[in-house]
């Protein structure tokens, strides 16, 4: 066959092809010939030869995971920083209806458990949750339940009003019982009271209790509120200790949650008053929301696994709760991107925080609780978290991609996998943990099943 004219077909050198050892080719004509595409190949569906598949999965902080109440620690952190400070604030109370205290008194552990701290320094990770206490937010309402609940709490501290909060954002009738002058149990008159400013327990009270919950100051017992509650909980006939007793008027079947000391559907439980702040409000909460799922004809076990933080059976998500509820996915794995998992060379440097941000952020904190100093210490402490396991689109899969198979779509990225061969770059430079990786025939076979 005639080549045709002025088109050359270069060899490479014989003693190329023939040697075994290492060759340094100098030379051009040293070459072999490269071939150029004259036409596109996308009609060759090269994701056919995939053997991995990638794909995104937003997972755990550590500091979410080892937080007693469920706080999303990074996505309250993160929408603050991007200046949405009243979604900010909404993100944190919808877990934790006391923030202002926690802010100042709890023992820390996201603190403890955060990347940064083997990086460098830890996140003030409380002092940013004592600044968003402060800024007005929107609570939200779980779906109510086909036959509302005569709730009876007994005392004020902070499992009690987490119980107390949580049932009325359920929509039960919650009647909240204290024979004290003022309301708060042993965050008013307990050794940590000292910690707290003047007038901030009364408001985070307030925020829980106006126009939702019945407040009668007075002594009670058991036996006599058990003819007009469906449940009593609390410091109900010992200070030391908290008990939740479901009364003849509901039945419900003992030992629903398996292995879970002071299991809200047990018929009369009793555990001692958690001494830490945090684990006493994550006890209310995880009572409250684990007793509605048995009234709402929830198996308790089935709901706990899908409500419960970082594979712990002890910490539960209202968020994720309220997806139940609503039957809507909450699209957050619960596997913990520990420090080992970052890819600390793509990290991006902190972002210098600009006046214009604290001026935004006056605008919206209430300057009783918080200074101008606060605002902008908090948003410095923002800036230098690591957003583990959250994307915040630095677009480095984005760029990396060698065959140009992942696309920016509505804030974020999704993949073609027609084009994608697995190559696996896309998880190697995501900072953040977030791109998992698995087999395409394991992928295959599991969303065959379902």
């Amino acid at each position: 066959m005639t080549e045709p004219s002025g088109f050359q077909i270069r060899k490479p050198p014989a003693e190329l092809s023939q040697s075994q050892e290492a060759i340094e080719l100098e030379r051009l004509e040293d070459y072999p010939y490269k071939s150029v595409a004259l036409g596109s190949t996308r009609a060759n569906l090269t994701g056919l030869w995939r053997y991995w598949r990638p794909y995104y999965e937003t997972k755990r902080a550590p500091c979410d995971a080892s937080c007693p109440v469920g706080n999303q620690v990074v996505d309250f952190i993160q929408t603050m920083l991007d200046g949405r400070w009243t979604e900010a604030a909404k993100i944190l109370r919808q877990e934790n209806p006391l923030p202002g205290i926690t802010g100042r008194v709890c023992h820390r552990p996201c603190e403890i458990s955060c990347n940064r701290r083997q990086y460098d320094q830890r996140i003030a990770i409380h002092d940013i949750e004592a600044v968003l206490a402060e800024v007005p937010y929107e609570p939200f309402r779980f779906p109510p339940a086909e036959q509302p609940r005569k709730v009876a709490v007994v005392g004020s501290g902070p499992a009690e009003l987490a119980f107390a909060h949580f049932m009325a954002l359920l929509q039960h009738r919650v009647t909240l019982f204290d024979s004290a002058d003022a309301l708060g149990g042993s965050l008013r008159y307990g050794r940590q009271s000292r910690h707290l400013p003047d007038g901030l327990l009364d408001r985070e009270v307030e925020l829980i209790v106006a126009g939702r919950i019945e407040v009668r100051q007075q002594a009670v017992q058991t036996q006599d509120l058990a003819p007009e509650y469906d449940v009593v909980f609390g410091t109900v006939d010992d200070d030391e200790h908290l008990a939740l007793y479901v009364t003849t008027r509901e039945a419900v079947e003992a030992d629903s949650v398996p292995d879970a000391p002071g299991a809200p559907a047990q018929q009369d439980t009793v555990v001692a008053v958690p001494l830490r702040v945090s684990e006493a409000i994550g006890y209310g909460k995880w009572s409250a929301l684990l007793l509605d799922a048995e009234w709402r004809g929830l198996d308790p076990a089935e709901a706990l696994a899908r409500i419960q933080v970082g594979g712990s059976s002890r910490v539960v998500s209202a968020l994720k709760y309220l997806a139940l509820l609503t039957e809507h996915g909450v699209e957050r794995s619960e596997e913990v991107v520990t420090y080992d998992k970052l890819q600390l060379d793509m990290l991006e440097p902190a972002p210098a925080i600009e006046a214009a941000q604290v001026e935004q952020a006056q605008a919206v904190v209430a300057p009783r609780f918080a200074s101008t100093d606060d605002i902008q210490h908090v948003l410095d402490e923002a800036a230098r978290c690591f957003s583990c396991g959250r994307c915040n689109n630095c677009d480095n899969c984005w760029v990396y991609c060698p065959d140009a198979v992942i696309s920016r779509e509505g804030g974020g990225y999704e993949i073609d996998y027609s084009y994608c061969k697995g190559c696996q770059l896309c998880a190697a430079v995501c900072p953040r943990g977030v791109i998992s990786i698995i087999e395409e025939e394991t992928w295959v076979r599991d969303n065959a099943s379902s």
